[in-house]
């Protein structure tokens, strides 16, 4: 386009948009004017002019796809074709006007007329039905999941690890998947596979039985203007929570020993105990697990992977204690670590244990295998949730589902 024809097209372009804006103005006018038929006038010309923009916006994409090959044509899916045959019945279009406008031969109109007259046939237009669909009373569950435990970190895959603890096999994205549709106005009632250790290496980060391998460690937590020392022992094989305490100063070598001989008492000796550099691991805390035959094992410097286990749940604890309301009181932090320690080994899945608590892999327990409920199955289930939580700390919650499936007679 040389410089003549471009001053054209502007001038064009130009006197066109004045007459559109001039045009606009007055329809908006007749919008507001009080006579009524006026401003139905107003509404015929707007649908009016609507109309003939999209015509012409279908012709010029009915013109792109006529210039490509048959076999690079987008297929229609079934349900496409379903809506096709509809729009043809409410416009009266015959076979041949219905294909000039999609695109297609007028024989392949009348095939998907053909099919739909065949019962055998119908799939091919309308689609089969959704036999892979879960079941109406799992999509409830998932919602009012979401209603009863709104915390934050109560995400889809906690949700997911709950409800296939309860037998209900369901997996992280179908949770996200039905949280994102909207809740059924009326409630129908009114995997991961568990894993073993077989091939795992007998060695101390990944032990084969409970209480061979103990993590300890210790981090920092303030209270208010008080500020304290949590030590914890961590069981490498259950993830148990063998030990937790509280202190109002940096902790001693004795201190942690006491620790680790309250924690025998209640469980059982390990063989190992993990720990990282700190001042207060180190000859003297070395002697004092060897006087009571536990091997001492320091991870090297810098390298928080070695000790990962407990450094994970000291990123859970402090996660929950940063919203708690706690007064500064030395016992009554105790208190509230006694019940996060009692949350964490009875009601807290872990994915590395296959949906297990560490109380239930520490006994070697074994979850059901999740039974899939879907629309077409024969079995229904019938489900209830409640929402419980330990102590008088509702953040520490757990939800209680019971399932009772049932088999659906056929009509």
């Amino acid at each position: 386009m040389n410089q003549r024809e471009r001053s054209v097209w502007d001038l064009v372009e130009s006197v066109s948009i004045f007459f559109m804006r001039g045009y606009l103005a007055a329809r908006a006018r007749a919008f507001e004017h009080p006579m009524p038929m006026v401003r139905l006038l107003a509404q015929r010309d707007h649908a009016h002019s609507d109309a003939v923009l999209l015509e012409r916006e279908l012709a010029i994409y009915r013109s792109q796809r006529q210039c490509k090959p048959a076999k690079h044509r987008p297929h229609y899916a079934p349900q496409e074709r379903a809506e096709i045959l509809q729009l043809m019945r409410l416009r009266g279009w015959s076979c041949k006007e219905a294909a000039a406008r999609f695109i297609v031969h007028p024989n392949t109109i009348r095939n998907w007329k053909r099919a739909l007259r065949d019962k055998l046939r119908a799939d091919q237009v309308v689609g089969a039905p959704p036999w892979n669909k879960l079941h109406g009373g799992v999509r409830w569950l998932v919602h009012e999941m979401r209603q009863l435990c709104p915390e934050r970190d109560f995400g889809t895959r906690t949700i997911a690890r709950h409800i296939m603890r309860s037998g209900i096999q369901i997996s992280r994205t179908s949770v996200r998947r039905i949280l994102e549709e909207e809740q059924s106005p009326h409630p129908f009632y009114g995997t991961q596979s568990n894993r073993t250790n077989r091939t795992a290496p007998a060695h101390m980060m990944q032990p084969r039985k409970p209480h061979h391998v103990w993590h300890l460690d210790i981090t920092s937590m303030r209270v208010l203007w008080l500020k304290l020392e949590v030590a914890a022992i961590i069981d490498g094989c259950s993830r148990k929570i063998v030990g937790i305490r509280a202190f109002a100063k940096r902790p001693t070598t004795k201190d942690l020993v006491q620790l680790i001989d309250d924690s025998i008492k209640a469980s059982s000796t390990p063989r190992f105990i993990i720990t990282d550099r700190g001042s207060q691991f180190q000859r003297a805390f070395h002697s004092a697990l060897m006087q009571r035959g536990i091997t001492h094992a320091r991870g090297p410097a810098r390298v928080w992977q070695f000790n990962a286990k407990v450094e994970r749940l000291f990123w859970s604890l402090k996660r929950w204690w940063r919203v708690s309301l706690v007064p500064p009181n030395l016992s009554t932090i105790q208190k509230r670590l006694d019940d996060f320690a009692v949350w964490h080994n009875l009601y807290r899945p872990h994915a590395s244990l296959g949906m297990l608590t560490p109380c239930e892999a520490e006994l070697g327990l074994r979850r059901p295998e999740p039974i899939r409920y879907t629309e077409g199955g024969e079995l229904e289930p019938k489900i209830t949730i409640r929402r419980h939580h330990v102590g008088d700390d509702p953040r520490l919650l757990y939800p209680v589902i019971k399932v009772r499936p049932k088999i659906r007679f056929a009509a």
